[in-house]
């Protein structure tokens, strides 16, 4: 994921942001993050109750809404 911000950030400030596609298509906003202890993994939830892995979000951008 191309982030648009400070590289190292507490988890609590991706609420709110806005994750894009790489072909540039808003998918949402950030609504929750959750950790899957057993995968190692995070959930990112958006405003619409989708969950997306962050693992599959690497060509996507994140644009943060305030400041941080």
């Amino acid at each position: 994921m191309r982030i648009e911000a400070p590289f190292d950030l507490p988890v609590e400030a991706l609420i709110g942001a806005v994750i894009t596609s790489d072909d540039g298509a808003e998918l949402g906003v950030i609504a929750d993050v959750r950790v899957d202890i057993s995968n190692h993994e995070f959930i990112v939830t958006l405003d619409d109750g989708i969950g997306l892995l962050w693992s599959n979000l690497k060509d996507y951008s994140i644009k943060f809404q305030g400041s941080i």
